[in-house]
């Protein structure tokens, strides 16, 4: 219906003057809000159509210029958003088959209808055609939102199902047919059918699994092995929770699932050489090349999912996609841990400084690890101080390591029932700031060795290490303690385990920071002016998804794609950017050179974007003139942050 007057604007297509007149007669009768067009050909109704606003036509389908069932189509064609209406003569059943078929949404015979059922039949075809409108665009929309949906899961390897919980029939995504590599469409998915594909040594376990899914509320976790095709065994993570369909007022239960194989290969693998005392011989190219690797995919997962987060999603479907944003940063503090195994064999820890928004730092480190004490039925409380300033400068990559292993150790040693609360402050030290975290269990206290064997872990790990396999078995826990410890000393921090005096026992760190001098880039701010950005990067995914993220965060942003240093340099030569993102590793023309011979002729910023997170290379860029440096994985919003202050920063 036009908003114009908020009046109807109705075209009637017909070459009778009485039938006109008595349409018109009837509309005033009704005392409607109107304005009534009428032509006799159909080239006059075009024409008008594509000169002013209609919202109903009324057809009668035998006209001067076209005859019968071709009215309709030409109209549909050109004007397919108009709803219409036949009015005519015939009677005809075929006739009045193929005109809803093409679309019209009713049909009026002359001499068989009066003012009420002209007046009904328009209200009705006005709302049904607007109706029909809303249910397209809303099913292209799900449409869009499932493929983005599936084209996650097989980036990352996870996979969605449900089971009716009384029949224990399964409905399984793409990605789970593909993970237990059997054809979709082979067989019906039920828990039996799955129950084939574990070992038998695990299927007790696995069975004992889906039997307390289904009873308890809570979301449970557990890893398992799988056979595909007969031969390969595979391992996998799957997650699951019990809901009610509100529809059906069915129990099912609803989950995801991993393949985690190169995963636990990776660990076992990096065991296996620490064991056999060849951990040294890892070079700092070696692991500097796989975190490259790593990270690179990661970072697309990263931003495909805070794309797929602001998209329009069933409660079902936002509980996935939080739970799979936790499992991605899970894995990614997982393979810094992995990376940083080095740290026991080197004295060689590099610090890399940036600015944190300490609360919501310290929030995004604890919800990692929150899902793990939920399903451990261990109640994690988070208890900052009041007076925590709003940005410091420190390494927030080992922090969150720190923070994750000692709350990970802290949840490993609770049992059930258990509080463990973290507390955090931030206070003046002689040379800036020190943060404080405490990790309290109120109920568990240490026994004198192992309060030793904890404030020395570095010293232990080290000792297994250059013993034989069979003695680290035990200490395998251990590691990431150790790690900590390193990445603690290497801050100039300190690490301390401690019993408290009446009950229970205390996890200390102290962490010297600095003040940010920088304001802050706050959230939901956006550009409010045009913004153009030239992105360089040769890596396919992160192209798509980092360019969707710049586009998704204002309207004013545009953004062009070179695939290489070489054409970057060209792009910049050629036309005016606002900023430059630079890839550092990259075929035909690397980032450091692009951005140096840029230089020569233009000072547009260029932030540097890399998975090579290093102190080295982030000296490398800055000293060849670029502003800034992001190492991948990054969140949007820093993103957003770092072209905002080089922005605000060159303009000042």
């Amino acid at each position: 219906m036009s908003a114009k007057n908020n009046k109807v604007s109705i075209l009637y297509f017909e070459t009778n003057p009485s039938d006109i007149a008595l349409m018109e007669r009837y509309l005033k009768d009704l005392g409607t809000k109107y304005e009534f067009f009428h032509v006799d050909s159909l080239k006059a109704g075009l024409s008008l159509i594509s000169q002013q606003s209609i919202d109903l036509v009324l057809l009668e389908l035998n006209l001067k210029d076209s005859q019968g069932f071709r009215t309709i189509t030409s109209i549909m064609e050109v004007s397919p958003t108009v709803p219409v209406v036949v009015v005519t003569t015939v009677n005809n059943e075929i006739i009045i088959g193929q005109s809803a078929k093409a679309g019209v949404q009713d049909y009026l015979v002359k001499s068989q209808f009066d003012a009420k059922t002209l007046c009904r039949v328009a209200n009705f075809s006005l709302q049904r055609f607007k109706s029909q409108s809303k249910l397209e665009e809303t099913a292209k929309e799900l449409e869009g939102f499932k493929k983005r949906f599936l084209e996650a899961q097989k980036m990352a390897k996870f996979g969605t199902w449900e089971m009716d919980v009384v029949s224990n029939e399964m409905t399984w995504s793409d990605e789970v047919y593909r993970i237990f590599g059997i054809q979709k469409g082979s067989l019906t998915p039920t828990l039996s059918e799955y129950m084939k594909i574990v070992p038998s040594e695990d299927r007790a376990t696995v069975a004992a699994f889906f039997e307390e899914a289904g009873r308890f509320g809570h979301l449970l976790n557990m890893e398992h092995k799988i056979v595909v095709g007969n031969l390969n065994i595979r391992e996998v993570q799957v997650q699951a929770m019990v809901k009610m369909e509100e529809s059906s007022h069915k129990v099912v239960l609803v989950g995801l699932i991993w393949d985690i194989t190169e995963r636990k290969t990776s660990e076992k693998l990096l065991f296996e050489k620490a064991i056999s005392n060849q951990t040294a011989s890892i070079q700092e190219e070696v692991l500097a090349d796989l975190g490259f690797q790593v990270r690179t995919p990661l970072s697309s997962i990263i931003n495909l999912l805070f794309l797929l987060g602001n998209t329009e999603t069933s409660s079902q479907q936002e509980m996935l996609v939080s739970n799979l944003k936790t499992s991605v940063s899970d894995l990614s503090l997982s393979v810094n841990n992995l990376l940083n195994f080095s740290l026991m064999v080197t004295d060689t820890v590099k610090v890399e400084e940036e600015d944190i928004v300490l609360a919501d730092f310290l929030t995004g480190a604890l919800n990692v690890v929150r899902i793990k004490a939920e399903t451990s039925k261990i109640n994690l409380r988070f208890m900052p101080d009041g007076h925590l300033p709003e940005k410091i400068t420190a390494d927030p990559r080992k922090i969150t390591q720190i923070i994750y292993n000692l709350i990970e150790h802290s949840l490993r040693q609770s049992e059930e029932g258990d509080d463990l609360t973290i507390r955090a402050s931030c206070d003046p030290a002689a040379d800036g700031m020190q943060l404080e975290v405490r990790i309290i269990n109120a109920r568990k206290q240490l026994n004198a060795s192992e309060l030793s064997e904890l404030n020395n872990v570095e010293d232990v790990i080290k000792d297994v290490l250059n013993s034989s396999s069979k003695e680290m078995t035990p200490k395998k826990k251990l590691v990431g303690l150790a790690i900590s410890s390193k990445l603690v000393k290497s801050l100039g921090g300190e690490l301390k385990f401690l019993n408290l005096e009446s009950t229970g026992s205390e996890i200390l760190v102290k962490l010297p920071v600095k003040l940010s001098d920088k304001i802050r880039f706050q959230l939901g701010e956006r550009p409010n002016a045009p913004m153009r950005i030239l992105m360089v990067e040769d890596h396919f995914l992160n192209q798509l998804a980092t360019k969707k993220v710049l586009l998704s965060w204002s309207d004013h942003v545009s953004v062009d794609i070179a695939e290489n240093g070489q054409i970057g340099y060209e792009a910049v030569a050629e036309r005016n950017y606002d900023i430059v993102l630079m890839d550092i590793q990259m075929p035909v023309m690397n980032g450091l050179e692009s951005a140096k011979k840029i230089r020569e002729f233009s000072q547009v910023p260029i932030i540097a974007l890399t998975a090579n997170s290093s102190k080295q290379e982030e000296e490398k860029c800055l000293e060849i003139g670029m502003n800034d440096y992001l190492s991948k994985p990054f969140k949007p919003h820093d993103l957003y942050e770092r072209i905002m202050s080089v922005l605000t920063s060159v303009h000042v």
